[in-house]
Formats: structure tokens, C-alpha cells, sequence
């Protein structure tokens, strides 16, 4: 997402680094695009630098290095271990998911909503009535086990999960339905990750809608036909105008996609080599294929990444109808998983 001109925040790096008497060859060990801020400044958001700031040479080795940043190509990832064979995540999660009861809602709903016995909603709230609820009540449905590891099992169209963890909330982004937002370890900590990331980089951004991921056992979730496993999450995606509410996708036109904030999602998205596919209309990922080549994308990064412009070719990203206002986002198994395809 380069557009060979840099930012002053990248050329103040510059300035910086030569102030300190660090030499190109040294400076070339940084990772320029680890922060969400240089990263905006490689899509050559922000103002240009005059010319003085930066010599001939300079500007041709820093063009070189941010369009090598700028495009990784997607390799598959195991997700990183400790020394006991257990997942290592570094971004926010949840220990405790409680429920607000709403108008109507009784111990029947939360059984269903959180795939829960009467036995099991008793044991996480021993002092709780669980016959007589009331609105507004606050209900214990899951409790971190430090001892579980998340297995995604089966196929995403006919699977289940184990010891899945919800989707943690934040005031930058709203998650529709909580109790169908479940998953493994590393789909919830690579969607909250990159969302993290798009409101670092964007802090005036709209609210993302975070849909459905899976129930917390799995299985069937109407209306998809997949999302059964722990491994697939949907998330809208930016527009250029807000959508009239925040209760449900929506419909996004293709003049109203925010390719440029889009394209940084997904980028950001394949870096960490653990996605498997990602489902998106046609006519978006020409959108984001054209952006993506005109900024300099090398030709064999467009081909891995888009099923655009070959119908019924290859791609991480390929067409699926329904999905002209979101990202469905699905992950590579991982070795912590048992009997999953």
C-alpha cells in the first residue's frame, strides 16, 4: 500500500536515525512497518517531504525496503507455543463472560444462546436462583479454564469446537451477537489484533460490526453453512458513509467501500499467515486488486491474494455471494487441533 512518495512521520524517522549517526545499512534492520502510523505513511497518506530531506540514494534504498514491507507475501504460520504446548496470545481476552438477561429472556434462552445445562449455569453461579431471573440480571456463562487449549474439529460446514473463548468487547467496535461470537485462540486474537491495529492507525474511524464466529460448542449456526468449527469470523467492513444503524450488516455499494482503510485490513490481516481464505464479493476485490496494483503490489502478490480478474480461479480472497458488506474470514487449523480439515 505504497504510493513511492513517504510521509513526514517517515521522513522524521529518517532524520532521526541519522541524527544518531545509524548508517542505512543498520537502519535497514528495522522493521519500518511494524507500527500501524508508518504503516499509514506507506500508503502515502500523510504530506510529502520536500526533497532536501531525503538524498537520491536514500529515497531509492527507502522505496525499495517499504515496497518489501509493504506487500509480504503470505506464508502459513503455526501459531507460536510455549514450552508446554500451550498457545501463546498476546492480545486482549477474556477470563469471565457475563450476560445482562434482557426482556423476556429466561434460563431456557441462556441454554440455548450459550449451549449450557441447567448443571453447568448452576455451577458457574452457585448462589443464583436460576429459576426465578430477572431483567437486567447478570448471569456467569463461561469462565476461562487455564488448563483447556482450543480445538477446532471437522470441517468448517459440519465441525465443532471445544473450549472455545468469546470475543472480547471495546469501545471501538461493536460485537452484534456475543453469544454466537466464539472461537479458537487464535481466530478471536487475529480478528482482535488487526482490528487493534485498523483503529491505531485510524483513530477517527466508524465502528466495525463484528458478526457471527461460532456458538461456543460449534455446529450449525443458521443462516451459514459454515462458521461450525472456531474458525470463521465475519467482520464489515470500512465505508465511506456510516450505514444508517449498527444493528446488522449492511449493503455496501461499491463507491461507498473505504478501499484504501479496507486494503490496510486485509493486509494487515495476511501478514500474520494464518488465514486460510477470505470470502468477499467480486466486485469489491476488484476494487481493492486495482488499488493494490496501482500502489505497487508485485504481480505474483495479486495472484496469491486475489480470485480476481480469473472466475473460478485460485486465491486466499475468492468470491462468495452474500458478501458485498463483509469480510468472512477463515483460518488455518493448527496443530492444537485435533481431527481438523
Amino acid at each position: 500500500m505504497i504510493t513511492r512518495k513517504l510521509s513526514i512521520w517517515l521522513s522524521v524517522l529518517i532524520v532521526t536515525i541519522g541524527a544518531a549517526g545509524t548508517t542505512t545499512a543498520e537502519a535497514a534492520e528495522l522493521d519500518l512497518a511494524s507500527s500501524p502510523i508508518l504503516r499509514i505513511a506507506m500508503m502515502g497518506l500523510g504530506p510529502s517531504p520536500g526533497a532536501s530531506m531525503i538524498s537520491p540514494s536514500e529515497m531509492q534504498w527507502l522505496d525499495e525496503l517499504i515496497a518489501e514491507e509493504a506487500w509480504v507475501f503470505p506464508e502459513r504460520a503455526q501459531w507460536p507455543l510455549d514450552d508446554d504446548g500451550k498457545p501463546i496470545v498476546e492480545t486482549r481476552r477474556v477470563e469471565e463472560k457475563w450476560h445482562t438477561l434482557q426482556r423476556g429472556e429466561r434460563l431456557a434462552r441462556l441454554r440455548t444462546m450459550y449451549r449450557r445445562t441447567t448443571a453447568q449455569l448452576q455451577e458457574l453461579n452457585p448462589d443464583v436462583d436460576l429459576r426465578n431471573l430477572e431483567q437486567g440480571q447478570e448471569i456467569l456463562v463461561w469462565r476461562r479454564d487455564e488448563d483447556a487449549v482450543a480445538e477446532s474439529r471437522g470441517q468448517p460446514q459440519s465441525g465443532r469446537i471445544i473450549y472455545s473463548e468469546p470475543f472480547p468487547r471495546s469501545d471501538d467496535y461493536i460485537v452484534l451477537f456475543p453469544y454466537r461470537v466464539f472461537g479458537t485462540h487464535y481466530t478471536i486474537s487475529e480478528s482482535v489484533r488487526i482490528l487493534d491495529e485498523y483503529y491505531e492507525a485510524f483513530a477517527d474511524a466508524a465502528p466495525l460490526i463484528v458478526g457471527d464466529a461460532s456458538f461456543r460448542t460449534g455446529r450449525k449456526i443458521h443462516p451459514h453453512n459454515s462458521h461450525q468449527a472456531g474458525r470463521d469470523i465475519d467482520i464489515t467492513l470500512p465505508r465511506l458513509e456510516e450505514p444508517p444503524n449498527y444493528n446488522r450488516f449492511h449493503h455496501i455499494r461499491r463507491d461507498n467501500l473505504d478501499a484504501e482503510r479496507t486494503l490496510f485490513l486485509l493486509t494487515t490481516l495476511l501478514e500474520g499467515g494464518f488465514v486460510q481464505y477470505v470470502f468477499l464479493d467480486w466486485h469489491h476485490q476488484r476494487t481493492l486488486y486495482r488499488l493494490a496494483r496501482d500502489q505497487g503490489a508485485p504481480e505474483e502478490w495479486l495472484e496469491t491474494v486475489f480470485q480476481y480478474p480469473r472466475r473460478g480461479g485460485q486465491g486466499i480472497i475468492r468470491h462468495a455471494s452474500g458478501h458485498r458488506g463483509h469480510f468472512h474470514i477463515r483460518f488455518h487449523c493448527q496443530e492444537t487441533d485435533r481431527w481438523c480439515r
